[in-house]
């Protein structure tokens, strides 16, 4: 009997410490779960008198002056209430406070609250103030606390101020979360900051990293009462004067950054930038944009598309790749040119000796209706307003075709001033025979430099420097059938022409030269050695600047056979 005692109280032992360890790992589980205390009930812990009235508000305690609740970590002052202890609800009535730990108050002129398990909300309304962290407020008239999950609803307009971030934000219906900071805002929304006003109709907030997200566009409802119509929201910025026009972008209020995507637009009273995607820091001046970039200068009439942009405003520099365009229409005529790259640099920036660099390069091809060209690489200069073409340049101007190892022309208010051939330079013009139409000659001029003048954008005089040689058939202007060919070397020539471009007379150092009339001509004397007529890869229009065809050496079949 001993035993079998002694038996009986070690295994009562035994049981009392498996209870034991269940109740502590349901406490632990408990506090893993971050739970909220065991207690649910709401207690009253003041007011200046209580009293039941079961005829009108059966089972509620109607308490006054000075009225004190408190709930799991809350406490709610207020002048009066209705509270039914065992629903563990009230609602309260004047000069409602409620004190949340010490980062949430809520003041308003009425509220309901409820602290039941499966509910612990509070609705607040008329005149409701939100206050967190003493730094933000909420002023709506209607707001849902839903103290379970740490979320403030708003759904009858409300306006956010934050003043440690010097931001304010107005919105017909609005979400916060108060542990993740996370915020949502919809309909007629309107976000303010020291440097940009932003209006849409959906955003989105992330005060970490102090990110608003814009979405979709602001909705506009006519007056007349039909449809609404879906617009794009607006980024407006006080500090640069520019107007942002999207339908997606995240905006940085702590860095002043602005990512855009969904051929966003971004706009100022001269200038428009658009495309897939575009980024812009306003701290650091950078900005990049990629697919289908549109850039108009409507100062300058003048537009660069791309499908990969950067710049530095800073510096003054940029770059443009991926398919790059850029269009001039400052002049009657529009001019297109197309390059793999084009890629600008500023020089002396923000003084009054600032000029800027153009590089174009490489496959470079330009196509305006008075003219064209082709070459490797060009440099436009704005300090001498100057453009030179290097490797294999070629223009062309009417039946009129100009080459040579480099080619410089110097700009007078859009119009050309100079144009210099440095090296190995061939001037041809082509001809027609009205007497045999099928036949088509060269008036052709080769020396080691040419240098042609102009006035008011015209030719008006042409010289050809060292190793001249020329190969020219005169017009008889009565009939304008061509009396022979002059096959000419010499030093130094000079063609000094009307603005109508007509010969007027020709200049020459001692010279060497024949007339042979168009029967006799000898079938060597046609063409010059470095003789190429490249029309096979002369650009003919606007979409023609894309291809691309290899310059090699190409002679004509002769003339006479």
């Amino acid at each position: 009997m001993q035993t079998l005692h002694g038996g009986h109280r070690i295994y009562t032992i035994l049981i009392l410490c498996l209870l034991g360890l269940c109740v502590a790992q349901n406490a632990d589980a408990q506090r893993r779960r971050g739970g909220r205390a065991e207690d649910q009930r709401i207690y009253l812990d003041h007011a200046d008198s209580l009293y039941y009235d079961e005829y009108r508000k059966r089972d509620t305690q109607i308490v006054r002056g000075h009225v004190k609740f408190r709930h799991q970590g809350a406490v709610l002052y207020c002048d009066s209430a209705y509270f039914k202890q065992q629903e563990n609800t009230f609602q309260a009535f004047g000069h409602v406070r409620m004190l949340q730990s010490d980062t949430l108050e809520v003041r308003c002129d009425t509220a309901f609250y409820d602290g039941r398990a499966d509910a612990d909300m509070v609705h607040a309304q008329s005149n409701v103030v939100v206050i967190h962290r003493k730094t933000s407020e909420l002023h709506t008239d209607n707001l849902i606390l839903d103290r379970k999950f740490d979320v403030v609803y708003y759904d009858q307009g409300g306006n956010y101020a934050d003043k440690a971030k010097g931001m304010t934000l107005s919105s017909d219906w609005g979400k916060y979360n108060l542990t993740t900071k996370e915020a949502e805002f919809f309909y007629d929304v309107t976000l303010k900051t020291k440097t940009h006003i932003i209006t849409t109709d959906t955003l989105l907030y992330y005060s970490a990293d102090e990110r608003a997200h814009v979405i979709g566009g602001r909705t506009t409802y006519p007056a007349d009462g039909g449809r609404p119509v879906w617009g794009k929201s607006r980024i407006h910025s006080i500090k640069d004067g520019y107007d942002v026009e999207t339908t997606n972008c995240f905006f940085y209020m702590k860095t002043d950054r602005t990512e855009l995507f969904d051929n966003s637009t971004i706009e100022n009273e001269t200038r428009t930038i658009s495309g897939d995607s575009l980024f812009y820091d306003s701290s650091s001046k950078k900005s990049h944009g990629y697919g289908s970039v549109v850039y108009v200068d409507r100062k300058n009439k003048n537009q660069l598309t791309a499908n990969i942009v950067e710049y530095d405003e800073t510096a003054g520099k940029g770059v443009a790749t991926n398919n790059p365009v850029y269009i001039d229409y400052s002049q009657q005529d529009t001019l297109y040119l197309h390059a793999d790259t084009i890629r600008v640099e500023t020089f002396y920036i923000d003084t009054d000796s600032m000029y800027r660099k153009v590089h174009c390069y490489h496959k470079v091809r330009m196509f305006r209706k008075d003219i064209q060209a082709v070459c490797d690489s060009m440099v436009v200069c704005s300090r001498d307003s100057s453009l030179t073409m290097y490797i294999d340049p070629i223009t062309w101007n009417g039946p009129r075709q100009l080459l040579g190892d480099s080619i410089k022309i110097w700009m007078n208010d859009s119009t050309v001033r100079e144009a210099n051939v440095m090296a190995n330079a061939l001037s041809i013009e082509q001809m027609k025979d009205h007497e045999h139409p099928g036949k088509v000659y060269y008036n052709q001029v080769a020396s080691r430099l040419m240098n042609a003048y102009f006035d008011e954008g015209k030719i008006r005089m042409s010289e050809a420097v060292g190793n001249v040689q020329t190969v020219y058939y005169p017009i008889d202007d009565s009939d304008s059938t061509l009396i022979g060919m002059i096959n000419l070397e010499t030093d130094t020539m000079r063609m000094f022409l009307t603005p109508e471009r007509k010969l007027q007379k020709i200049w020459t150092s001692k010279s060497d030269g024949v007339l042979y009339p168009m029967t006799q001509i000898p079938a060597s004397k046609d063409f010059l050695p470095n003789f190429g007529w490249y029309d096979y890869i002369r650009p003919v229009d606007k979409d023609d600047i894309y291809y691309v065809e290899e310059k090699h050496k190409k002679k004509p079949v002769s003339v006479r056979q």
